[in-house]
């Protein structure tokens, strides 16, 4: 049996990593360079915290959590800071403070903050209606994670290569039998799409249609005088702010599902409204003050209707797909892993592999 993986970031190498140890041969093509990407763009985030969680929802995200934990035996840094979302309303306030109790249930370090507590964090109650605070969140250099994931996968005999793009899939008989690249021909029996947002591209090219959209995630890195001590906080307005040793990353979280919605993926400007609408957030956390821009850039996401990622098999033989993180792939990357390995080898949990279907939004 003949796998290839396209696509090098965090999906992608933790896929690697997780079928190194399967029977076939395995090779993981990355265009450019491992992480640099997509994966690269992104605030890193290892999040348990969720909004209106189900119990399938922190299911999958405990089992991300063992995952780390062995990544961080192998030398991963995670910093753990927290994340607070930050409500603007009443009525995200009350949703809030649901999450913070169905959390707690679960056994997750969880409170909902009322706002003259969020000065404790660092953020500046006014106009604000509380908070959800999960003090065990943590935080890691994703592109480190992503290339410690292609080290276990080399350790484990996958053939990762980069600098090679997937060009085309060849079918025959209604199943995959080869990936033709700017390197040549790949023998594959199996074909796993885990691109990120350019997923649709190799979906198209092989006549599949999955219900996957982009959206814009640009952020704005700034050095500030003092570092920024409070977790990483997510405002209902869909802004947010990720610390760091200098100072911090202010991006825009937003992941909405707009059907065939498509970005221009080489549009990597940096609007000056956004630059404004996160300037804004100098009144609410005051460490921000006088902040200089340092660097900018953009990253795209994937998202799906109901916000969960598509994993598993599609109407074509041999074509897997691990796509549509929906702004959680750095949290949720090696528990995709963990269900890809599970259908390779015949025995994923089924309530997995329902929840994730790629065909589960199918009249």
């Amino acid at each position: 049996m003949h796998t290839v993986i396209v696509g090098g970031g965090i999906v992608g190498t933790a896929i690697a990593a997780r079928l190194g140890s399967t029977d076939g041969e395995v090779a993981l093509l990355e265009r450019a360079k491992i992480g640099a990407e997509t994966t690269a763009a992104s605030a890193g985030l290892l999040m348990r915290t969720v909004v209106d969680p189900e119990p399938f929802d922190l299911r999958i995200r405990e089992r991300a959590r063992e995952r780390y934990r062995e990544l961080r035996e192998d030398g991963l840094e995670t910093d753990r800071i927290g994340i607070v979302y930050v409500a603007e309303s009443e009525s995200f306030a009350d949703r809030l403070a649901d999450s913070a109790a169905a959390l707690r249930e679960a056994g997750i370090d969880a409170s909902f903050l009322k706002p003259n507590e969020l000065v404790g964090l660092g953020i500046e109650p006014e106009g604000l209606e509380g908070g959800l605070y999960t003090p065990e969140d943590r935080v890691c250099d994703p592109a480190a994670a992503a290339k410690l994931f292609a080290d276990r996968a080399r350790s484990a005999g996958v053939d990762v290569r980069t600098g090679v793009s997937v060009t085309d899939v060849e079918t025959r008989d209604g199943a995959v039998a080869a990936v033709e690249t700017s390197e040549g021909r790949f023998a594959a029996d199996r074909v796993i799409n885990a691109t990120g947002p350019w997923a649709p591209q190799l979906d198209e090219a092989v006549g599949i249609d999955l219900p996957l959209c982009h959206t814009r995630g640009p952020m704005l890195a700034v050095e500030t005088s003092d570092p920024l001590e409070g977790p990483t906080a997510i405002f209902e307005s869909k802004r947010y702010v990720r610390p760091t040793e200098t100072g911090a990353w202010l991006g825009a979280y937003r992941t909405d599902y707009v059907p065939g919605q498509r970005c221009d993926l080489a549009d990597r400007s940096v609007s000056a409204s956004f630059r404004e609408s996160v300037r804004e957030l100098e009144t609410v956390v005051p460490a921000l003050e006088d902040a200089t821009v340092v660097d900018d850039w953009v990253g795209y996401r994937t998202v799906t209707p109901d916000g969960r990622p598509l994993v598993g098999e599609t109407g074509l033989e041999g074509y897997l797909v691990a796509v549509g993180l929906s702004g959680q792939g750095i949290t949720l990357a090696p528990a995709v892993a963990d269900v890809v390995g599970g259908i390779v080898e015949g025995d994923a949990d089924p309530e997995y592999r329902r929840r994730l279907s790629p065909t589960r939004f199918r009249d």
